[in-house]
């Protein structure tokens, strides 16, 4: 395992297991006092509705003397059966008393505008309370909502902080604007020195790959029925168009703050080559199918491995069971093979898939 991630696992899996309290917030800022907030229910006479949807926590949407707010209490066991699953609840505490910080710094806070405030967290009592939030969960695409997310990321990783779950579940969309509010896969580290919190193991995540990866592909292939190949492709292009503008900027910020030649010589190959893409209508198209394949195969390990698949695993295995039968070479001369596909044969990739398969049939949560 990565000496970083196993670092930190660890020292969560130590604070998880001792006495010591993390508080974001002042209790003040609660409707009712934090050991009532912590032992509502679904039958309380405060509760609008419940969102059991979360893997780690249950959201209540409540309304007190008026006000609505977002109580997001942690599950008795989490349904990912994986470290980072079960430490998720402490990280985003962790997260959250990081973020609202900068958000209460004059200085820092319009760039983390995006971002839900905390009114109160309490990590033992098991809850974190936000405004209510009006909108819906983020189900549709456009260059200025892939410029909200990319500048709000980027502010995130200029504090040294790594998010990695950026999924439709977790960013919400009110007509205007996006919010994040879900924390628990976000990570600290260097911009300076590592790719991301997995330092120099992983230089084939970061903040676009990310959204690609964990949202806009599930998004293309859910709605591929009715959606064009040309449609589909506007879309790509308008996300890597945005994404170029922001990693720019990101360039000349590890430039100016003398980061690693490693960092900026990575940073720079992704510029040129997203680049070379948009000057290039079929070099976006390859970079399109290279990318679309890396994003399910990445998703569909991420759910494998926590042991958390849904129907969209099903679909997303089905997908790369697809591309491999009619691609294969070219997604070998466009790198879209990574880690252990790398190394498979055309017969091999696809039986691997077809295994996962069978196993994501039996890990589907209800």
């Amino acid at each position: 395992m990565n000496a970083l991630v196993e670092q930190r696992q660890q020292a969560q899996l130590h604070f998880q297991q001792g006495e010591q309290n993390i508080i974001v917030g002042d209790a003040a800022a609660c409707p009712l006092p934090p050991e009532q907030l912590a032992a509502l229910d679904a039958d309380s006479p405060y509760v609008v509705e419940v969102f059991e949807g979360g893997l780690t926590a249950v959201v209540y949407h409540l309304c007190i003397n008026g006000r609505h707010y977002n109580l997001k209490k942690r599950r008795a066991q989490a349904l990912v059966h994986n470290v980072d699953g079960e430490t998720s609840f402490l990280n985003e505490v962790q997260r959250r008393r990081d973020i609202q910080a900068l958000k209460d710094k004059p200085s820092t806070a319009k760039a983390y505008q995006h971002i839900v405030t905390t009114l109160y967290a309490n990590y033992r009592l098991g809850f974190m309370l936000s405004p209510w939030i009006e909108g819906k969960p983020l189900c549709s695409f456009s260059r200025e909502i892939f410029r909200q997310i990319f500048d709000t990321q980027f502010a995130l990783e200029q504090a040294g902080l790594m998010e990695w779950d950026l999924s439709p579940g977790n960013i919400i969309y009110d007509g205007r604007q996006i919010h994040l509010f879900d924390f628990g896969y976000m990570y600290p580290y260097d911009p300076l020195e590592h790719f991301n919190s997995d330092g120099l193991a992983a230089p084939d995540f970061h903040a676009v790959e990310r959204l690609e990866t964990r949202n806009v592909f599930g998004y293309l292939l859910r709605y591929q029925d009715v959606m064009t190949a040309a449609d589909q492709l506007a879309i790509y292009r308008e996300l890597k168009e945005a994404a170029l503008d922001v990693y720019t900027q990101k360039l000349i910020w590890l430039k100016q703050n003398y980061a690693q030649p490693a960092i900026i010589q990575w940073q720079t190959e992704i510029i040129e080559r997203w680049e070379y893409a948009l000057d290039n209508e079929r070099s976006l198209k390859n970079l399109f199918i290279a990318e679309s394949f890396r994003s399910h195969c990445l998703d569909i390990a991420d759910d494998i491995s926590g042991k958390s698949c849904t129907p969209m695993t099903l679909k997303r295995i089905d997908k790369v069971i697809t591309m491999a039968a009619t691609v294969y070479l070219q997604l070998q001369n466009n790198g879209a093979l990574l880690f252990d596909n790398a190394e498979l044969e055309q017969v091999d990739l696809i039986k691997k898939y077809q295994d996962y398969r069978q196993l994501a049939a039996q890990y589907q949560q209800k």
